[in-house]
């Protein structure tokens, strides 16, 4: 908020300074209006100076907040996910860099990650609806099956899912052939990427949002797409955790969307702090829960559990 404020009071600034130099160079109108200006711009620029000095302090507050939370993670994290494997899947507009802080958050609790996933802008393009539904179809493995008033998007997220994730610990980490067939012809078709060995199927997932909440105006049918997938997981691992920012639990954003979606509600966990050293600790806490069956909603949106699971999930070691 505050380098919003101090980028718009810069461009103010620049505009007055313009316009003094007009009135300036305009020698009926000096005097009374030139003094004006001079004093608003004054008065911008000791703004300016101000919001400069605030954000300097919130840096440092952010910086001293990473640096703890990095500092206590090992220690606090540490046997949180042992035995688990987790695969990441990205929407379109998903943050990158949240995901790379998150997965090594991830490492650090004791989890293998098997793979990401991140599904391509294509996937929700209307116009290969077609396409998408043809393709789940031509590849769907067999013992999966779609509820009759599944969705093309409702198909499509349950096949994912049952290639990526998995309840039973003994089947995680080895390729099931069929897993392998439905993600490179996903990726083949060009509605997925993927890097690692997601088809190695893990037992907990984490979806992470896009980091803009979407203002189209078929934000709602794509924010209903997307919750699928979170949807499918939950139904074919052992926990699911949404992950986004802020944006991502107003409206218009997956996070919300899901905390609205009775599919989701109570198996489905979000965070919206994700894009915050805090809020990716919290996020393995909520991935922590989720696979003891108490799913929640934490951060700072409407209708949060808390800020972060309660009692937080400690690891009892032996002595």
């Amino acid at each position: 908020m505050i380098d919003f404020r101090y980028h718009l009071v810069s461009i103010i600034a620049i505009f007055l300074a313009l316009a003094l130099g007009l009135v300036v160079g305009a020698s009926a109108l000096r005097g009374t209006v030139t003094s004006e200006l001079r004093a608003q711009l004054a008065q911008f620029g000791k703004d300016n100076q101000s919001l400069r000095i605030q954000k300097r302090a919130v840096d440092q507050v952010n910086g001293y907040n990473s640096e703890v939370v990095g500092g206590v993670a090992p220690q606090i994290l540490a046997g949180q996910l042992k035995g688990e494997s987790v695969v990441f899947v990205e929407a379109p507009g998903a943050d990158d860099q949240m995901r790379a802080n998150m997965a090594d958050m991830v490492g650090k609790a004791g989890a293998r990650i098997s793979g990401y996933v991140t599904l391509q802008d294509k996937y929700l393009d209307q116009s290969q609806l077609a396409t998408l539904s043809q393709l789940t179809d031509q590849l769907k493995p067999n013992g999966v099956g779609f509820p009759a008033d599944a969705t093309p998007y409702d198909r499509a997220a349950i096949e994912l899912a049952a290639v990526l994730v998995t309840k039973q610990t003994s089947r995680s980490g080895q390729e099931d052939p069929a897993a392998g067939q439905v993600l490179t012809g996903f990726k083949a078709a060009g509605f997925l990427n993927y890097s690692g060995q997601p088809a190695n199927r893990a037992t907990l997932a984490i979806v992470i949002a896009p980091a803009a909440a979407s203002k189209d105006k078929n934000a709602d049918a794509e924010n209903k797409a997307l919750a699928s997938l979170p949807i499918a997981l939950y139904g074919y691992g052992n926990g699911t955790v949404a992950a986004g920012n802020a944006d991502a639990a107003a409206d218009g954003g997956l996070i919300k969307a899901l905390r609205d979606n009775g599919k989701a509600q109570g198996h489905v966990s979000t965070v919206d702090t994700a894009d915050s050293p805090a809020g990716q600790l919290t996020t393995v806490f909520a991935l922590n829960y989720a696979k003891q069956g108490k799913p929640g909603d934490y951060g700072i949106g409407s209708g949060v559990d808390g800020p972060m699971p309660t009692p937080v999930p400690t690891v009892t070691r032996k002595k």
